[in-house]
């Protein structure tokens, strides 16, 4: 199935690199079927109809993909290299995640994080990842989200933090999971959060999680984290 994405469900034409891709990459033409969505759950079927450059398409059947019963949510402090950030957006999407939350820490440095964390890609590399993944929802990705003030607000059924106290031993995320419902897991700096941010995590009602026996780069604990959640919510 060749899956596109247009967000605006009125438009009925490719824009410039899926138009590309679609003739370039898949060889597509007129009266070719390709699937549209508008990452918001519309699935519709069309027919091509391919003039030049400009590629539209008639919609000939629509349907509304219902989300699933659960929600992930990621929030995390991004790395210091803007294509780690991107990979674990990338992968994080693939695996199965509503939204994701990059959080200004106490460890964080304001001063490259426009630099590593740009929303505009970062929407771009979800919207690719999704429709290779073959899902129609894409994640809401949020940024510049102030740690207490973001803590503060956190309404989701589960709320947890990735963090172990040194010679304390905390379940793993995985048995944390509450089935059906929403699940919220923060992931901290390099340098991990700060004693301050922990114990205020814990007066919000956050419970501390393990990801693990081994210590994990931040953008492998989000994915590690993501997909444990997922698999938790996958079993009965």
């Amino acid at each position: 199935m060749h899956l596109f994405y247009q967000p605006h469900e009125n438009l009925f034409e490719l824009d410039e690199e899926e138009a590309k891709h679609s003739s370039k990459v898949l060889r597509l033409g007129s009266g070719d079927i390709i699937y549209v969505t508008n990452g918001k759950g519309l699935l519709q079927k069309c027919i091509l109809n391919v003039q030049a450059r400009k590629v539209g398409y008639e919609v000939v059947e629509s349907s509304l993909i219902p989300r699933r019963n659960f929600e992930v949510v990621i929030a995390v402090a991004p790395t210091r290299k803007a294509e780690r950030n991107e990979w674990m957006v990338e992968k994080l999407t693939e695996i199965g995640v509503e939204r994701i939350d990059f959080l200004v820490s106490e460890h964080t440095n304001p001063e490259t994080l426009n630099r590593v964390v740009n929303q505009v890609r970062l929407n771009r590399i979800a919207a690719s990842a999704m429709k290779q993944s073959q899902q129609y929802y894409m994640p809401v990705i949020t940024v510049n989200n102030k740690f207490d003030t973001f803590i503060k607000d956190a309404s989701e059924d589960s709320r947890l933090i990735a963090y172990v106290p040194e010679q304390n031993k905390v379940e793993h995320v995985f048995s944390r999971v509450r089935k059906n419902s929403s699940t919220l897991l923060l992931i901290g700096p390099e340098g991990d959060f700060s004693n301050r941010e922990v114990e205020l995590a814990l007066e919000q009602g956050f419970s501390t999680v393990s990801l693990g026996p081994t210590r994990l780069r931040t953008e492998t604990a989000a994915i590690a984290g993501c997909h444990a959640i997922n698999l938790a919510q996958g079993l009965s």
